[in-house]
Order: structure tokens, then sequence, then C-alpha cells
């Protein structure tokens, strides 16, 4: 019988790790808040006995490289209270959950709306860990200021219908956020002063949301682009808003381009209102449906011409 390969990753001081779980070429990096050992130092890390206690302790240690995986204990908890309370400033990095379901590593806004997640270098990405928006009306969780970032198989909520992300990732403003990739992903967000789950406000390029689970109260759109984005796709989304505005699901500026297709939403308009996606004449639409009441089958939206 076949077995599955073993992959031998060295480890700074000469430990080497058996893994067949996380292929890289750099260094793996442990984060456990529970174990007995662990620290926020640059000694620590460099193996599950003697973990970073944090995160953020793993980014501020200075040892991360491009290629580097920080592995994050199931079970693993940590508080994000302050602006930039995680820096993502090293590119090429991976930061990896743990565990399934709720074993996976769960890290909480709280203390300040401005409290949040700066992605300032390249090709960082994020993937099974759970985030939870736990202060009044949080600006926006997760800052993108760099190409390439990542989300992936996360989940993003909030505490309530006033403990909230009003944005749980927003791209930047200028052309510093192209390639941003969110998949796999669930946003659960009831507040009443969310505006979206993603937001996109400048021209990025190549960016790609799919197979999402999206439901909330999203006052501009669950996934929007107030700038022109280029070559971007949006596709297998599920997104159920229970706002009242048309257009509310997905929105993209004038001149975007791209493929929107084979998306299912719902909004609460009356009657099976066709304007819960609103894209330019430059993005392809195919096949997505939209239902604006419970217990009915959806139309196509926009209609078929």
């Amino acid at each position: 019988m076949a077995r599955s390969p073993l992959f031998f990753r060295h480890q700074p001081g000469g430990v080497y790790h058996v893994d067949n779980t996380a292929l890289t070429v750099g260094n793996i990096w442990y984060v456990d808040s529970a174990a007995a050992g662990k620290g926020t130092t640059s000694a620590y890390g460099y193996n599950p006995d003697a973990p970073f206690s944090t995160v953020a302790a793993a980014l501020d240690s200075g040892n991360l490289a491009s290629g580097d995986i920080v592995l994050v204990a199931a079970g693993h908890t940590e508080s994000i209270t302050a602006a930039a309370g995680w820096d993502c400033d090293t590119a090429g990095i991976k930061i990896k959950g743990m565990g399934e379901n709720d074993l996976r590593p769960t890290i909480t806004l709280s203390t300040a709306n401005t409290a949040d997640i700066d992605i300032d270098a390249a090709n960082v990405t994020f993937e099974n860990l759970v985030f939870v928006a736990n202060f009044l009306d949080i600006a926006a969780a997760i800052d993108v200021n760099a190409d390439g970032f990542t989300a992936r198989r996360c989940e993003f909520r909030d505490t309530s219908t006033i403990l909230c992300a009003t944005i749980w990732i927003l791209g930047a403003t200028g052309t510093t956020s192209d390639r941003i990739v969110v998949e796999q992903c669930e946003f659960y967000q009831p507040g009443a002063a969310n505006t979206h789950a993603i937001s996109l406000p400048g021209t990025s390029d190549r960016c790609r949301i799919n197979d999402n689970f999206i439901v909330g109260f999203f006052e501009t759109a669950a996934i929007g682009a107030a700038g022109a984005v280029t070559q971007i796709q949006i596709m297998r989304n599920f997104i159920q808003n229970t706002d009242t505005d048309a257009d509310a699901c997905i929105s993209l500026a004038a001149s975007s381009t791209g493929v929107v297709a084979y998306n299912n939403v719902g909004a609460a308009l009356a009657a099976d209102a066709t304007t819960n996606i609103n894209c330019s004449t430059g993005v392809v639409l195919i096949e997505n449906y939209s239902v604006d009441t419970g217990d009915r089958q959806g139309v196509l939206d926009p209609v078929a011409t």
C-alpha cells in the first residue's frame, strides 16, 4: 500500500519537523495561547513546546521571511484591541489555523472602533481562522494595502447588531490592492450600520471573490466596488442581504470589467426585483439568480435580454 509522503521541515536551531499538511520551503512558526511554555519574544515560536502566545508576537518578532507559515493551534484565542493590532508587513507569509468548526483559532477585534489588521506586504494569506467583531461599528477590520492578499476558508462574524465590523475586508483606494482573493469564506453581519462584507474602493485588478456564503444587513452592497475594478471574478457566491435597498448584493462601478457568474442572491425588496446585482457594461454576466421573498425560486438578475 502506498504511503502519504512525509515532509521534513528544517527549523531554526537545527530542529526538524515532520509534517504532511503544509508544504513550504520556508520555516514553520508556532502560536498557541494555551501552551504552558508560550512567550512573546523572538526566542519563542520555534517548536510547539515553546510557541508564540499570539500571532501579533510572531509578526513582530523579526523572524518571519517569505515562504514561512505561522501555524496557529486549534483552540487558540487572541484579541486585537487597537489599530494595526496585527501588522502583516512581511511578504509571502501564510497564517494558518488548525482545527475544524469551533476549534478553529478565534481572533476577536474589540476595545476600539479603530481596531484592525493591516496588510502592508504582498502575498499574505489567512487560512482557516475565525474573526469576531466585538465593538461598536468597527470601521474596517482587515485593511488591505498591498497586492495578493488571500482569505481562504475563514469565518467573519459580528457579535450583535451593534457590535460589528461595518466592513470586514477593505481594499485600498488606489492601485495597491490588486489580486485580492476571498474564497470559501463565511460572513455573518446582522448590524444595521454595516456597509459591506468586501469593499473595493480603488481600481483593483484581477481580484477573485468566489464560493463564499454571505448573510447580513448591508446598506451599500455585500460585495461592492466603488472604484472601476478590472478583470474581477465574482462567482458562485450565496448572498442574503436583509436590507431593502436595490443593488445591495453585488454592485460594481461603471467602467469595471470582469465576470460575475453563477451567483445566487436575495434581499428584502418587494416581489422579485431584478436589481440586486448591478454591474457595468464591461462586465460579463452569466446565470445569476435573485429572489426577494422566501419560499420561492429566484429569477435572472439582471433580466435576460
